[in-house]
């Protein structure tokens, strides 16, 4: 599930261990026109994998915890896919 507006795109992939939200991040990344994503995640590991992912394509990333879930920002404005 996923909610927009022109400056950030939130993805919820709560429940999900690592890959999981990875690749539903890598399938939406496809069709985002947002400057900023926010992934909602439930565990610091599917935190720290995307943010590992962004970070290697030039992308800053921070974690930031809300309640019991994860939100990972990422500033897309400096984002390489490299497939």
């Amino acid at each position: 599930m996923a909610a927009t507006n022109n400056e950030e795109e939130r993805i919820m992939a709560r429940g999900l261990n690592p890959p999981g939200p990875l690749l539903i991040v890598k399938k939406r990344l496809k069709t985002i026109d947002a400057i900023r994503i926010r992934v909602i995640v439930s565990s610091r590991e599917a935190a720290e994998d995307l943010v590992n992912y962004f970070e290697t394509r030039g992308a800053p990333s921070e974690i930031d915890r809300a309640g019991e879930d994860y939100h990972v920002v990422v500033d897309l404005r400096t984002f390489k896919d490299v497939g």
